[in-house]
């Protein structure tokens, strides 16, 4: 007999998460826009943490992120294992200089079991900004946190 899936709590994209000396999940920076003069735009390091809860037993996971044009990249994570229906499981996925190669809207959803769930999944906006000059003016403001370049 097949053990139900587990609920995927929460699925957050940040800057940084790890573990603090007590053992805590810490997410740093979480954001849902991105900001890039061209393409493709990079950033030097994105986490993505997850949380599962209400499982038993072992499972495979992955990350999926798809394109604003509809093109999937699949990740396989180490599997998953959760001792009995109370227990919980927090994970990071770090992905050093990950390439935005359009703009528009990227979703990140977890895959479990050969799965992609719907919910919860993650947004991110990819937009273009416009070159600053070396004197932009008054009244210019700075490009948004999490603006990047290549």
């Amino acid at each position: 007999m097949t053990n139900p899936l587990p609920t995927v709590d929460w699925l957050h994209v940040c800057d940084h998460a790890f573990r603090d000396e007590q053992g805590k999940l810490c997410l740093i920076g979480l954001f849902d826009t991105l900001a890039s003069q061209e393409l493709p735009g990079r950033l030097p390091m994105l986490s993505v943490a997850i949380g599962l809860s209400d499982g038993s037993g072992e499972y495979e996971i992955g990350l999926q992120v798809t394109a604003p044009s509809g093109k999937a990249v699949n990740m396989k994570l180490p599997p998953v294992q959760l001792a009995d229906a109370r227990a919980k499981a927090r994970a990071v996925i770090r992905l050093n200089g990950m390439p935005f190669e359009e703009f528009g809207t990227y979703t990140f959803r977890l895959i479990l079991d050969g799965a992609p769930i719907e919910w919860p999944c993650h947004q991110l906006v990819h937009s273009q900004i416009q070159a600053q000059t070396n004197n932009p003016g008054p009244g210019t403001m700075p490009p948004p946190p999490g603006s990047f370049s290549n």
